[in-house]
């Protein structure tokens, strides 16, 4: 543990001379590396554990990052139209392609936004299709109710399908099925993990 110089013990303001001891005493006495654990460049989230201190129990717990949202977890975030322009009907609005660390992952969710609420005719529709594999993503589509501006509040939600897991490479196609009157914007979160 540091020493160091406290002003509150002290009872006065801190020389210069006590408080740069202050800072080489914490910097002398940190600890970068816990004892006895040696240090690895992968992580294998099935079945390596992630130790710590529980200080509510007083006890040292650990847990498989499978259970850490954060660990297997990732989101992509496609922009398929500007805030000022209207999306049109068609498939292949726009496409991305599969990076490597999504490599195997299943879609878990996805959700579109817009920037400016439809107000009548369709409710706002899109679909999620594998161009490389040629199937639907979504086994029930993504909507965007009238004056809604985002997918997670509709009243009917997307179903993801038996079709979610990606590959390095593979193209994403985004179909918008229908388009409510006077929507402006579209963009797209899909969230991928590991089952």
């Amino acid at each position: 543990m540091a020493d160091l110089t406290l002003r509150e013990t002290k009872g006065s303001p801190l020389t210069f001379v006590e408080m740069d001891g202050n800072l080489t005493n914490l910097n002398t006495d940190k600890q970068e590396i816990i004892p006895n654990l040696t240090t690895d460049t992968s992580l294998n989230i099935a079945l390596d554990k992630i130790s710590f201190y529980d200080n509510d129990t007083s006890t040292t717990r650990s847990i498989l990052p499978t259970n850490v949202t954060p660990f297997v977890e990732r989101t992509l975030i496609i922009k398929c139209v500007s805030d000022t322009i209207g999306p049109s009907v068609g498939n292949g609005i726009t496409h991305v392609t599969i990076p490597s660390p999504l490599n195997s992952r299943k879609l878990q969710n996805a959700e579109a936004h817009v920037y400016t609420v439809g107000t009548g005719g369709s409710i706002t529709t899109v679909q999620l299709h594998n161009l490389t594999d040629a199937v639907d993503m979504l086994s029930t589509a993504i909507t965007i109710d009238l004056n809604e501006k985002d997918s997670s509040t509709a009243a009917t939600p997307h179903v993801i399908g038996a079709n979610n897991t990606v590959t390095t490479g593979d193209v994403i196609r985004i179909d918008v099925d229908a388009v409510a009157t006077n929507t402006l914007g579209l963009e797209i979160r899909m969230v991928f993990g590991t089952s």
